[in-house]
């Protein structure tokens, strides 16, 4: 448990310096219009559509030992984009590299997390991981806030920093041994039973793209953050999440995985509409500026909410090894949206204005709570686990 707290932590960390730099890099660098940062999005997503396949290559390995192969990735892709980062195709390569090893490690958490758990204390412990992941990311969006120039930002040194991050997460997933997870993976999983939490991560790619890609490009673009200020706002969204991502996971296990699902939507509706239309709403710039970031902080804290398809997902599940199949299924589906997503909405805002692109994820979120009205009741899913939990023993006996 101390070594798999101790790779999140450092993961979150090299995150919380990658996107507090990344979005400002490229806008100093490369000029990038919002269209054109659209399209960027599309060979760097790529390889969260490919992990399904990647994990599949690679289903020999034990899921420890998937994290060691995503953190080398990952921190391969690091070291490329300080070295090579201030040409456009080299940091092309590179940043796909990065993206690569970055994704290969998103089920791997999740299934160490639920591995490490019990069945009444899934969603806690996924908290639990949150709460970490919230910390490391403290950390490496306040080694930007704190050491950063505001004249000239030092993105190599950020860079590399997230590249031995990523490195020590590597070296901590490799002194892991977690016998039930050694098993075999299936290399492909398409079950009938997780047809809505495939719908759902559809969703959520279409959801989680637009904040991620173009959340920032607003407080870049319209309200003029700096490196520094996009730091402080992570530092401030992760603070709280100290506090609130535990609190998300117990309210999975307390109120199970379809009303945390049906709020986040819900949620996430006024969060868009306060984003998208700040401006609208009040007068001063600077009060609109500051609404505008209290969206990104709401929006960057909602996200602990996602534990909850996870959660679900281990409900249905027969083995430990079918749940990595299927998260990571769920993350190639997730990217097949959230490759496409940033194309369509820099586009919507070159012509309409990216308050438009807020509305429209307004509509998204709306869809998302509708959608999970059709997951099972806590009652029902406990129903179905006693049930599989009989047919196992009873083939076990046979």
């Amino acid at each position: 448990m101390v070594l798999f707290f101790s790779a999140t932590g450092c993961m979150a960390a090299a995150m919380g310096v990658h996107e507090s730099i990344f979005n400002n890099f490229l806008s100093d660098t490369f000029s990038l219009t919002a269209d054109a940062r659209g399209w960027l999005e599309l060979p760097r997503e790529l390889p969260g559509l490919l992990v399904v396949l990647m994990t599949g290559v690679l289903g020999m390995l034990a899921v420890t030992h998937l994290g060691v192969v995503g953190g080398v990735v990952f921190a391969a892709g690091m070291v490329g984009m300080a070295v090579w980062g201030g040409s456009y195709r080299p940091m092309l390569m590179t940043m796909i590299t990065g993206s690569a090893g970055l994704h290969l490690l998103q089920p791997v958490g999740p299934s160490v997390s639920l591995g490490l758990s019990d069945a009444g204390g899934r969603g806690a412990r996924l908290g639990q991981a949150g709460a970490v992941a919230t910390a490391g990311t403290i950390l490496g969006a306040g080694f930007v806030w704190l050491t950063f120039s505001k004249v000239a930002p030092q993105y190599p040194l950020g860079f590399l920093c997230a590249a031995g991050l990523g490195l020590l997460t590597a070296f901590m997933y490799s002194l892991m041994n977690i016998p039930h997870l050694r098993q075999p993976r299936a290399r492909l999983v398409i079950r009938r039973r997780f047809a809505v939490f495939y719908l759902l991560e559809l969703l959520a790619g279409a959801r989680k793209q637009i904040f991620i890609t173009f959340g920032p490009w607003v407080l870049i673009k319209v309200y003029h953050q700096q490196p520094q200020g996009i730091a402080r706002l992570l530092i401030t969204a992760a603070a709280l999440g100290l506090v609130t991502t535990p609190l998300a996971g117990r309210a999975i296990d307390r109120f199970g995985e379809r009303a945390v699902m049906i709020a986040d939507g819900l949620l996430l509706i006024a969060v868009c509409l306060g984003y998208g239309y700040a401006g609208a709403l009040f007068e001063d710039p600077d009060t609109a500026r500051r609404f505008a970031c209290g969206c990104y902080v709401a929006d960057n804290l909602l996200f602990a909410l996602a534990a909850s398809r996870a959660v679900y997902v281990s409900r249905l599940a027969e083995s430990p090894q079918e749940i990595t199949s299927t998260l990571a299924m769920g993350v190639s589906l997730n990217h097949l949206v959230s490759m496409t997503m940033p194309i369509v909405a820099g586009a919507l805002w070159v012509a309409l204005g990216y308050e438009r692109v807020f509305g429209a994820g307004a509509l998204l979120a709306l869809v998302i709570a509708a959608v999970s009205l059709l997951i099972p009741s806590p009652a029902a899913l406990r129903r179905l686990e006693a049930q599989r939990g009989a047919s196992a023993g009873t083939a076990g006996r046979n």
